[in-house]
């Protein structure tokens, strides 16, 4: 936020594009970011709530990692290499109440173990239109409302629910405040 109001122009990121690299300015990813978090909200995801994130590292993942915390909400990354029992654990576990995952793939794994997350409301996929849908379902939340929830939350509040790898039984929760 203050990077897009004192630097609306710099460069802070690049994405591809139809296989081509482009700059995305200060303004350009607050303004994808907000759009995130309107729908984010739109869609049920309250103060506090945890949205999954299945992904590989792309610019969608970093939009929707900070729409989330806009939003108030907590990010629980998922390795995009995890299997259903471990999707299953995450999302149980962390309490989510949403997850976007990155390929059709990914909303398979969701949809063999939805049955058993009575808490997961939504579930959208990056590749086959996700972010827009988000984006869509926010149409109505304002300005107001979403800046409330982002400067509701300070450095002690949770940001992110890591799951280590498991390698010693189920992946275990490692919880990060903002200020981490």
């Amino acid at each position: 936020v203050d990077h897009a109001r004192a630097t609306p122009d710099a460069v802070l990121l690049r994405r591809v594009e139809s296989g081509i690299w482009r700059d995305v300015t200060a303004a350009e990813f607050l303004g994808d970011v907000r759009r995130a978090a309107r729908g984010l909200v739109a869609s049920g995801v309250g103060v506090g709530d945890r949205v999954g994130i299945m992904s590989r590292t792309r610019y969608e993942w970093t939009v929707l990692a900070y729409a989330t915390w806009n939003a108030g909400g907590v990010t629980v990354p998922i390795y995009e290499t995890s299997s259903a029992e471990q999707v299953e654990w995450i999302l149980a576990d962390s309490g989510s109440v949403a997850v976007v995952v990155e390929t059709e793939r990914h909303e398979q794994l969701v949809a063999d173990v939805r049955d058993r997350l009575p808490g997961l409301h939504s579930c959208w996929v990056v590749e086959s239109g996700g972010v827009a849908e988000i984006e869509a379902l926010g149409a109505q939340v304002g300005d107001d409302d979403l800046e409330q929830r982002r400067t509701s939350r300070t450095g002690d509040d949770l940001a992110t629910i890591i799951y280590t790898s498991g390698t010693t039984g189920l992946p275990k929760g490692i919880m990060h405040s903002h200020f981490v």
